[in-house]
């Protein structure tokens, strides 16, 4: 695997600890390999090493394989690939289906499995509700993975959402504490002890009598979020059947990620993906 060098760096170990933020363990595995293989690495066709100083627009490459992914494969549903290049895969998450697995030895019926076979390693770095759907960032190899999570954590990587309601809701920011119902285990709920939550209505607009576009962006990132601050105004979700009175009415809930934007973990170049799925939250006025 290729990677341009953007900046100055004292040595190839100084790049993957401090840019890429690969794991100790995979460090120490490439650093063993090295003992064993003299083209592990190279740098702009040349045999180096972990020591080996880096300068910017160098082109390091990594002959290594670190790990793979053992997830069962199926092939009985086509998932939309909306962007790939060799480090990253971003894809649209059908409704109704899980983004992973609890039990990689059992199930086979979730988003990774109906990719995996086409791959060697593939890793979410986030998930979506099974009701919910919409983009999913995978990561192509353990060498960027750590810096995926890394953008993630930091709010580097821009996910927004699409949700159909049936009231306008104006421009707002809503933050409240998220924590478990009392009365129903299987829901969340605004509480006093719970963990604070903060989403922010971005825009809205009439599509129908009694239907509306929102977009949102999220700041934090708790279990039912969206689907517990609109309920909370009094302005639950189309087919949302935990949260709205009358969610049971419709095939699907009506909630999406369909927009990312951030710079690439490796060239830095922005990156800026819209989902396919954005039709099904179109209707006709």
């Amino acid at each position: 695997m290729h990677f341009k060098i953007l900046n100055d760096y004292k040595s190839v170990e100084d790049y993957l600890v401090n840019f890429l933020k690969i794991s100790k363990k995979n460090l120490h595995t490439i650093r063993m390999q090295t003992h064993q293989d003299n083209n592990t690495i190279l740098v702009n066709n040349d045999i180096a090493k972990l020591n080996t100083s880096l300068a910017k627009n160098d082109v390091l490459e990594l002959n290594i394989e670190l790990s793979k992914s053992n997830y069962l494969t199926n092939k009985s549903i086509s998932i939309t690939k909306e962007y790939e290049d060799p480090y990253l895969l971003i894809v649209s998450k059908p409704f109704g289906i899980k983004t992973h697995p609890n039990d990689i030895s059992i199930e086979d019926d979730t988003l990774v499995n109906y990719l995996i076979s086409d791959y060697q390693y593939l890793e979410p770095i986030h998930r979506l509700d099974i009701d919910t759907c919409g983009l999913v960032i995978f990561s192509k190899t353990p060498l960027i993975k750590s810096k995926l999570d890394q953008m993630l954590k930091n709010r580097e990587i821009k996910r927004y959402y699409t949700a159909l309601t049936k009231n306008n809701i104006k421009p707002k920011t809503i933050k409240t504490n998220i924590g478990r119902d009392i009365r129903e285990k299987n829901k969340m709920a605004v509480t006093n002890k719970g963990k604070q939550a903060t989403t922010n209505i971005l825009s809205c607009e009439k599509i129908d009598q009694n239907k509306f576009v929102v977009t949102i962006s999220l700041e934090t990132g708790r279990t039912h979020q969206i689907r517990v601050h609109l309920s909370s105004i009094g302005n639950a979700i189309i087919g949302d059947k935990l949260y709205s009175n009358d969610g049971y009415k419709y095939d699907k809930m009506y909630l999406g990620a369909l927009k990312v934007v951030f710079n690439h973990p490796v060239t830095n170049d922005k990156i800026e993906i819209n989902s396919s799925l954005r039709t099904e939250f179109i209707i006709e006025k």
